[in-house]
């Protein structure tokens, strides 16, 4: 009877041990869960994991070593309970799943626990696994029962959990391999979780990287057009902070018409990409662009639309110079023309000039038909002057080439017209950044430039406005030469657009009266001081010639 006592007990403490063990373990896999709702480190991970094992089953020492990308090495990452030394020999020595026979490679190979009653008395020990035996002994940490439970996710095997209790020796049950068997698959979950997150966290790292190193300004908008993303070129070219963007949608970035509402709206419900599509935008501190943008929807796997990424690069300067290189091209062809133009009329001129002279001398001072020879002779001499400008045009100029002071310049041309600008109730502004500004040209040549804008300005106003001759010196990079812009500007009847493309040609002009050369000569001038010369009107509010010289 009291046998039968003492086997009752035994078996009532092994249901509670076991009950108690299942508890413990319920408690620390409940624990190890919550990571799952979490963004955690994987190193913080793989401690919670060692950690709950350990307090849970009791272990002295536990490790976890994962596959490498290819299969080919096992790594460890992450140890608990080992001497300095055997961590770092750990870490340091990766184990080759086809090379390397061992405990360690072997559960791996064949995907079921292996436990080991004792290490140490092993008949099935390789030479590998001795060698590692006498590794742990040296360092006062002899192996005795060890258990290496597959760490699996969705049937692959992505490395192992191993534990023993070196210290205490306590035997490892088949209740406690049972429970490390549990434990380790809710351990693959987690790991696997985290892994996810911190791949899919590289890559949007290097998303963000990309998006903000990109030479390009980038916007990319979910499908309601709430601004997710605003690179920092974006913020440069738009003229607003990523902050700012935020508290907008991604249509109210710019005014736009009926149409580009439907071309946007295409792209978020047809998936109907925009590529390189040009258009101006005025930015809030009134700075006018030339973009060019390109919209492409972000989908899923199921092609659904999550959003879309807008590309957009100013085009600005690079549309001015195509323009101006347009412009260059047909002037030259213009002039050529011209030229030989010129040459065949010269000589027929000539002819008509000497003959009137010579009937001119036949008539008295007083008579009608000298007058009306003499003013023959007047048209002649002005179809005369006009040929000159044409050949001039057509011709190298010859450019007396000088150190100037830009500024000296600017203001003595002005003083030529003040006269007339007072008269007119015309005021001129002078704003210049710099009292002096030395650059190599042909003082003359440029003079005659300021004039012809300044009075085209004086006869674009008539009565009554204001001129603004602004002078600055720019460098658009660190790496470019200094240049002086200068504006004429005025707030005159404007110029249509329709004429602006031709504003330069020669022979164009809206003038009653006038040979329409002078912008033409003009532009030839700017041109050869390697400079630039642009205009941008608007009608009834004015307009703006702005040249652009190198500076000495």
């Amino acid at each position: 009877m009291r046998g039968l006592n003492a086997d009752h007990a035994a078996q009532n403490q092994r249901l509670t041990d076991k009950l108690a063990l299942k508890n413990s373990l319920l408690n620390h896999i409940h624990d190890l869960t919550s990571l799952l709702t979490k963004a955690p480190d994987l190193e913080q991970v793989f401690h919670e994991i060692l950690d709950r094992a350990m307090a849970a089953l009791h272990f002295d020492r536990a490790v976890i070593m994962l596959l490498s990308d290819d299969g080919a090495k096992l790594k460890c990452q992450c140890l608990k309970g080992f001497t300095k030394e055997g961590e770092r020999h750990a870490r340091a020595t990766p184990l080759s799943i086809e090379r390397h026979d061992c405990y360690e490679t072997r559960v791996i190979r064949s995907g079921v626990p292996l436990f080991i009653q004792n290490a140490s008395d092993d008949p099935h020990a390789t030479p590998l696994d001795q060698a590692i035996n006498q590794i742990h002994i040296r360092q006062g940490q002899e192996r005795m029962s060890l258990i290496y439970v597959p760490l699996k996710h969705k049937g692959k095997i992505m490395g192992f959990i191993g534990a023993d209790r070196y210290r205490t020796r306590i035997d490892i049950t088949q209740d406690e391999i049972e429970a490390l068997v549990i434990f380790a698959n809710q351990a693959s979950i987690v790991i696997e979780n985290a892994r996810l997150y911190n791949k899919l966290h590289e890559k949007q790292v290097l998303l963000e990287g990309v998006i903000k190193c990109s030479v390009d300004g980038i916007v990319i908008s979910d499908i309601m057009g709430n601004i997710l993303h605003f690179n920092p070129k974006a913020e440069e070219i738009l003229g607003i902070t990523e902050d700012e963007a935020r508290k907008i949608l991604a249509q109210e970035l710019s005014d736009l018409d009926d149409d580009e509402r439907n071309r946007l709206y295409n792209v978020f419900k047809r998936q109907e990409n925009i590529s390189h599509y040009e258009r101006t935008y005025r930015r809030n501190d009134g700075k006018r662009l030339v973009l060019n943008l390109s919209c492409f929807a972000i989908v899923d796997a199921d092609q659904e639309t999550l959003g879309v990424v807008t590309e957009v690069t100013d085009v600005t300067e690079k549309k001015r110079m195509d323009d101006y290189l347009v412009r260059v091209e047909k002037f030259a062809a213009l002039g050529h023309v011209a030229s030989v133009i010129a040459h065949e009329i010269r000589n027929p001129l000539s002819g008509i000039a000497t003959t009137v002279q010579n009937l001119e001398m036949e008539y008295e001072e007083d008579s009608p038909q000298k007058k009306d020879l003499q003013s023959i002779i007047g048209e002649v001499d002005r179809l005369e002057k006009m040929l000159r400008e044409v050949l001039d045009l057509a011709r190298p100029l010859q450019l007396q080439m000088e150190d100037i002071d830009i500024i000296d310049l600017l203001g003595s041309t002005i003083a030529l017209l003040n006269k007339e600008a007072v008269k007119r109730r015309i005021t001129i502004r002078k704003d210049f950044d710099c009292r002096a500004i030395s650059i190599k040209a042909d003082p003359q040549r440029l003079r005659q430039v300021f004039l012809n804008l300044t009075l085209n300005a004086l006869e674009a106003i008539g009565e009554q406005g204001e001129i603004v001759i602004r002078a600055t010196t720019v460098r658009n990079q660190p790496d470019q030469d200094k240049r002086i812009v200068i504006n004429f500007k005025d707030n005159g009847i404007g110029i249509p657009v329709n004429h602006l493309n031709k504003i330069f040609d020669p022979f164009f002009t809206t003038k009653k009266v006038g040979t329409g050369l002078g912008l033409a000569v003009s532009h030839r001038i700017i041109q050869d001081h390697n400079g630039m010369i642009e205009v941008e009107s608007h009608e009834k509010r004015g307009t703006n010639f702005r040249i652009t010289l190198p500076v000495a």
